[in-house]
């Protein structure tokens, strides 16, 4: 499936930023599915929970609070595949904005900007909302994308416009933020997105080729629709493991269950990228982190999760994470 390759250029892409901000992707990616030698395998599906901790290891590696703002600045938007010629050809900025909000899937199911207009002040305030996860994102992947954006937009109008305010969540220093940005910057509850002004979104990109636009914009719509495809089938089998046991949830029945046969569900899931096996992974790690969060007893959670020794279920957590499950429960990693 086309749209995948994508989402994996996108990513290695991201690790040669890491690497120009000198962390070791060896260590960035250890243990995480889809990755062999420090880089992501193309045409494979990087699953949510395993781009946060990507991110979040990044975070703890650099120790740097403006990593997501200089990853930001620095993106190859040659990265994104069809969507670039999609921005750089809208025929404004407004349009430019709606098609990031719309085709932000095909990059990451990480999260996606909505917008909001108030009138009186004559703004339009852009949120970007994470999608819900056991882990949430890191503040330095949201800004990456925000920061992203708003160089974007500054690019697009030749300098002629940019975003009046960033906002970050009060957790996150305005003014190391501020001062490197070189705008303003406020805090606003667990928020992140910006404001710009309603007023110049509608003027015309200069240089933009509708010819091309709408050419890309057909394709970019049924890469979208595919990949809707692939996650509404995933989301399937991802409810059949969920309320089946989990660890001892099978293929044969799950296919039986979406009326299908084993080798067609197989074969299905490896066109998006995944197979049952990692999927099955996949709810078993978010399960195991839902429970921990909640402060769930460690033998509790391994029962709860289909595993009949404790010791099972600590050998799986620390082949996931790493760590062992009470040594991440009393550090706090996730």
């Amino acid at each position: 499936m086309k749209h995948l390759w994508i989402a994996s250029t996108w990513i290695n892409t991201l690790l040669r930023e890491f690497d120009a901000a000198s962390l070791n992707r060896r260590e960035l990616t250890r243990d995480l599915p889809g990755f062999v030698d420090g880089g992501f395998t193309e045409g494979d599906r990087l699953d949510l929970l395993s781009a946060r901790l990507l991110w979040h290891r990044a975070d703890k590696l650099s120790g740097d609070p403006l990593l997501g703002c200089k990853i930001g600045l620095s993106a190859d938007y040659r990265s994104i595949g069809v969507l670039a010629p999609i921005i750089w050809h809208s025929q404004s900025i407004a349009l430019a904005l709606q098609n990031i909000a719309r085709f932000q899937n095909l990059i990451s199911e990480n999260g996606a900007f909505r917008y909001e207009t108030d009138e009186n002040k004559q703004l339009i305030y852009c949120y970007y909302e994470e999608t819900p996860a056991a882990v949430r994102s890191s503040s330095q992947q949201i800004l990456s994308v925000t920061v992203g954006v708003l160089n974007a937009i500054k690019t697009l109008s030749s300098g002629r416009m940019s975003a009046q305010s960033l906002i970050i969540p009060e957790r996150c220093s305005v003014e190391s933020i501020s001062n490197f940005l070189q705008m303003e910057v406020i805090n606003q509850g667990e928020l992140f997105g910006f404001t710009i002004a309603k007023a110049g979104l509608q003027t015309p990109i200069s240089g933009c080729d509708i010819t091309l636009y709408n050419t890309c914009l057909e394709y970019a719509n049924s890469l979208l629709n595919e990949k809707k495809q692939g996650i509404e089938l995933i989301q399937r089998v991802r409810r059949y493991i969920a309320h089946n046991g989990m660890l001892v949830a099978g293929i044969t029945d799950c296919a039986d269950q979406l009326n299908s046969y084993p080798r067609s569900l197989q074969r299905q899931l490896a066109d998006y990228g995944t197979s049952f096996r990692k999927i099955k992974e996949e709810v078993l790690k978010e399960r195991a982190l839902q429970e921990l969060n909640i402060g769930t007893e460690v033998k509790d959670i391994a029962l709860v999760l289909g595993y009949s020794e404790l010791s099972g279920f600590y050998r799986s957590f620390k082949i996931w994470f790493g760590i062992t499950p009470k040594k991440a429960l009393k550090e706090g990693v996730f």
